[in-house]
């Protein structure tokens, strides 16, 4: 298959809905859509003359036996201003598997092949309508769990990281330009301030990106945080408040929770995967060692722990087997639920059994005994792990590089433009500046696709589902 073909997928989710969308896009667009379809009384349409940007009711037929196989609604995008940058028409109709099947069986009969994941936004990079960075943040936008990623996500789909990208390269072009006329004319003397002055500036912009990226990344990809602590000190209960259903089982059993439940929530903007554990203790028979084991394999993986204890009993030997499990080299939270009971926990005890420092005024104190006070509780451990995971940054406060990937090339980026200053700092012969400036340069086109080579294209665009 090559970017000549016409291709076609169904663009909607799998599953029931009240309305689906096929959709083609390619040179033959316009010649399959009219062979199929049947404009509804009172629609005025000449076969093969639909007018850009209209939506037709009408019917759709199997050109051979002329069977209406759906109602619909159709519209055709004559390129080049469409998504794809080609002819695109779009058929929606009845959201059931059936039609959806039907009708892209009928429209690949004619000529459109099925398309590749991501195809039609990858068409749209290769027409040069989008950028690669803001080509690669339209699978962001679909899958992003909360409003703070799909901002960030919005903000890149509309080019506000690709401008700044390119504002860089713009300051690196100018600075090889210089260094090039330097070497090629001895007699131009490049101002050395001039020139200092601009890559500090380009260095500082890309500092600027990268302050804020593993925040970004956060943002996108989420974090683990799991609940633990010995049997019945109201980890489901928490875990139940936190994800705002009953997803986890509680009663007033020791062990109850027997295997690992995982919900996303959203903290702050931030999309954490909270785990509920089997509490910790010595292991009683098979099933519960086994709930112990998975527990412990989660706290592995998490990020962040929410270590909860029982407030209303002394320290037990079970609270320091859970703290043995705690990585100091992770987030912790340390709650002690039922405030509305009498306290028996000194809280310099607690810190005691910590592998952590921890000062004993950031021990929060919860109880989950109501409603009301369950909603407290919500708000405290909330914005505790909100201010560990992303330090306080609000809804819009800033633009977030969201990838790895766009992270290592700024990183690159910015250690060659530093390397570059030093060079000519030291009085280097102006070529070794060039050389990392041009590294730098195509580090920085990587990121909006200008000096991407076909595999990181295509690495961008195997994560995307079929119809986008």
């Amino acid at each position: 298959m090559t970017g000549t073909d016409t291709i076609a997928a169904v663009s909607t989710a799998p599953g029931e809905g009240g309305i689906g969308i096929v959709r083609v896009s390619g040179d033959k667009a316009a010649e399959i859509i009219s062979a199929i379809f049947v404009p509804g009384t009172g629609t005025e349409l000449l076969i093969g003359e639909f007018a850009d940007k209209t939506m037709y009711y009408g019917h759709i037929i199997e050109p051979s036996s002329g069977e209406t196989v759906d109602e619909v609604l159709a519209v055709f995008m004559k390129g080049p201003k469409s998504y794809t940058g080609e002819d695109v028409c779009e058929i929606q109709c009845h959201g059931g598997g059936i039609p959806l099947r039907r009708i892209l069986d009928i429209v690949c009969g004619l000529g459109a092949v099925p398309a590749q994941p991501g195809e039609f936004t990858k068409r749209a990079f290769l027409n040069g309508r989008i950028d690669l960075a803001q080509a690669g943040a339209v699978i962001d936008l679909i899958r992003s769990k909360t409003e703070l990623g799909y901002h960030a996500a919005k903000e890149q789909s509309e080019g506000r990281l690709s401008e700044r990208v390119r504002g860089v390269i713009e300051l690196l072009l100018e600075a090889l330009a210089a260094i090039a006329a330097g070497i090629d004319y001895p007699e131009y003397e490049a101002e050395e301030k001039e020139l200092e002055s601009g890559l500090a500036f380009a260095s500082s912009q890309l500092a600027e990106l990268l302050e804020d990226a593993e925040t970004g990344r956060i943002v996108r990809d989420g974090i683990r945080a799991v609940i633990i602590g010995k049997p019945n000190t109201g980890k489901s209960s928490l875990f139940n408040a936190l994800a705002g259903e009953d997803a986890a089982i509680v009663t007033g059993t020791p062990g109850t929770t027997r295997d690992a439940i995982e919900v996303w929530i959203d903290v702050a903007g931030a999309p954490v995967l909270l785990t509920d554990t089997a509490g910790i203790r010595e292991e009683e028979n098979d099933i519960e060692k086994l709930g112990i084991e998975r527990a412990k394999e989660r706290q592995d993986k998490a990020e962040a722990s929410i270590f909860l204890l029982d407030g209303s009993e002394p320290l037990a030997d079970e609270d320091f087997l859970a703290a043995k499990l705690l990585d100091p080299e992770k987030k912790l939270i340390v709650a002690i639920n039922k405030g509305d009971l009498p306290a028996k926990i000194e809280r310099e005890k607690v810190i005691n059994l910590l592998p952590v420092g921890f000062d004993k005024k950031d021990i929060l104190e919860i109880s989950l005994i109501d409603d009301e006070r369950s909603r407290e509780a919500v708000k405290i451990i909330e914005n505790r792990l909100g201010e560990l995971i992303l330090g306080g940054l609000g809804k819009g406060s800033s633009l977030l590089v969201t990838k790895a990937r766009h992270k290592g090339l700024l990183e690159k980026a910015r250690a060659e433009i530093d390397e570059a200053r030093d060079a000519l700092k030291r009085g280097e012969a102006p070529e070794f500046a060039e050389v990392s400036l041009r590294s730098a340069w195509n580090a920085l086109g990587e990121v909006t696709g200008e000096t991407a080579t076909e595999d990181i294209i295509d690495r961008v665009f195997e994560e995307f589902c079929v119809g986008k």
